[in-house]
């Protein structure tokens, strides 16, 4: 598998959502155990003014996270932990990336890390989740 693969969407859904009017509608990517993202936020997903929410940044890596089981297990899944570290402040209007890795699965659980960089490659997030495997 050389080629990053586009991964399913759930219609709804805030982070990837294409049908979600105020959502991010963030297209992921995978390759293996990785997954890759960009975005770029918008006013209206900021606290203060210009300043992305840190539950919307959260939110971000949750679902990045949460996606990287997709290739080799190919559910949908339920976020059970969730640790996030806010490293800078992002703003509205800018260009970040996500990144996020399968870490280990641990029978219908599995553990991811991620992070959101700039274009630079600067750290803004990281995080680690657990997420269990669902049947629906």
């Amino acid at each position: 598998m050389s080629q990053w693969q586009e991964i399913p969407s759930y219609p709804t859904c805030f982070v990837c959502g294409d049908k979600n009017p105020i959502g991010l509608k963030m297209k992921f990517r995978a390759k293996g155990k990785m997954v890759r993202a960009e975005f770029i936020a918008k006013p209206e997903h900021c606290g203060y003014q210009g300043i992305v929410h840190g539950g919307i940044i959260s939110a971000i890596l949750d679902e990045g996270m949460g996606w990287t089981g997709w290739l080799q297990l190919e559910k949908y899944y339920l976020t059970v932990e969730l640790k996030i570290r806010l490293k800078k402040s992002m703003r509205a209007g800018e260009k970040y990336h996500f990144e996020g890795k399968l870490v280990r699965k641990l029978g219908k659980i599995y553990v991811a890390e991620g992070t959101i960089t700039d274009t630079n490659g600067e750290l803004y997030a990281e995080g680690e989740g657990k997420y269990y495997i669902t049947d629906f």
